[in-house]
């Protein structure tokens, strides 16, 4: 039972924060960093109203930020076993219930499960005979009755505070039931009707039906924040492990350098002029010789009528 726990808890954190660029952590420092940007960007723009611009390119920049962070909320609660999302995690907590017990919890990393004796023994080994004793407690292994202690104590919560600890006391199942209520909190829900119905989908909306509301920058804000909750949870709570220490990445470069410089020097505005103009009609050549390809060939032996 050990071992199928230790391999369970491998699983479960490698989906959290493993080093795949799909892990849900790298996934939440992705969706957190373009956030920070969209929005400083943004507020540099509220701070300088009358400034102008660009229109085109801030259209970009908004429309841009709207569907990465959109699409990569629905992956986090992408319900297909095949995606590291935090949906999944959930469901190998359900499937395995068994494996969260007290005694698991505590003694995966062969910690004792019982800590005052460890500490009883531990304290006897100690030769007192040249006074006060001081030196190092062990924080892992059969020694550590210390963590073995705060592990006891974690796990009284998860438990419900029973009034006797027994080896067999396991997780309770509200709290993964409330894991998963929470990936389908109305917030989560609206983001996920703009992707799926709008982003992900052109979906023809039936007229008469009801008008989709779609979701603002604070319920984007809300939502990242339910899924950070999430992750640190399981995380440290649950698998007693990692929490994220900055949930933003930490740049390595100066963020706003160049920022009050424009996009372009005014000399180079007729070069650019021209270039759309040129690309503009290559891609409205897309649309010329619609038939060529799709049509078969004529035979050269079929007379005309």
């Amino acid at each position: 039972m050990l071992e199928d726990y230790r391999a369970f808890r491998r699983k479960c954190l490698e989906y959290l924060h493993g080093v795949a660029p799909t892990s849900v952590s790298n996934q939440i420092h992705s969706l957190t960093w373009h956030t920070m940007v969209f929005r400083t960007l943004n507020e540099a723009r509220r701070r300088e109203p009358r400034r102008t611009v660009n229109g085109a390119l801030w259209e970009l920049t908004s429309v841009g930020y709207a569907h990465i962070i959109s699409l990569g909320i629905r992956k986090l609660v992408d319900r297909d076993s095949r995606t590291d999302s935090l949906w999944n995690v959930i469901a190998q907590l359900e499937r395995r219930p068994e494996l969260l017990r007290r005694e698991c919890y505590v003694c995966y990393d062969a910690i004792p499960y019982d800590y005052a004796a460890a500490e009883t023994k531990h304290y006897a080994s100690v030769d007192m005979s040249k006074g006060f004793h001081v030196g190092w407690v062990a924080a892992k292994g059969p020694e550590a009755w210390g963590t073995s202690q705060r592990l006891h104590e974690a796990f009284d919560a998860l438990a419900g505070y029973p009034a006797k600890r027994k080896r067999m006391d396991v997780v309770q199942p509200s709290i993964i039931a409330k894991l998963k209520a929470n990936l389908s909190h109305p917030t989560v829900e609206k983001v996920l009707l703009l992707t799926d119905r709008i982003i992900a989908h052109a979906e023809r909306i039936a007229t008469g039906s009801e008008t989709l509301e779609l979701p603002t920058y604070d319920d984007i804000n809300e939502a990242l924040k339910i899924l950070v909750r999430i992750t640190n949870f399981i995380s440290s709570t649950l698998f007693y492990d990692a929490a994220f220490g900055s949930v933003v990445p930490v740049p390595q470069f100066n963020v706003f350098e160049g920022l009050d410089q424009p996009w372009v020097t005014t000399e180079k505005l007729p070069a650019l002029q021209t270039y759309w103009d040129e690309l503009s009609e290559t891609i409205d050549r897309w649309a010329y010789d619609t038939d060529e390809g799709f049509l078969p060939p004529k035979s050269p032996h079929v007379a005309p009528h």
